[in-house]
């Protein structure tokens, strides 16, 4: 197995939306797996929508939108490294906008 560093791309959608905002976090964790289709798999698997109430009230959703990037690791590891957060950053707006959007803006594909 190999481990990978894997870049995804979180949305939050609140509702109901007070104030015509968006939030999304890119985030990138650690996955041990054998290939791409086990990353895939793994990443579904635990970027579950995460729903809670926030504090108008309100309910707040996480959501995962999309694998951006993989990059297998060269280094050794010990213990268990699944999942586990090496880089994180929030891109709130103002205003509405689309994850599509988002990903050509702060080109998060590349």
């Amino acid at each position: 197995m190999s481990i990978y560093s894997v870049k995804v791309l979180l949305e939050s959608t609140v509702i109901p939306n007070l104030y015509s905002s968006k939030t999304f976090e890119e985030t990138i964790v650690l996955v041990e797996a054998a290939n791409d289709d086990e990353i895939e798999s793994k990443i579904h698997r635990h970027f579950v929508n995460d729903t809670y109430e926030n504090a108008d009230g309100g309910q707040t959703t996480w959501s995962l939108v999309r694998i951006l990037d993989t990059f297998e690791t060269i280094d050794e590891f010990e213990g268990n490294i699944n999942f586990k957060e090496v880089y994180s950053r929030y891109l709130l707006f103002d205003e509405p906008i689309t994850a599509d959007e988002v990903i050509e803006l702060y080109s998060l594909d590349k």
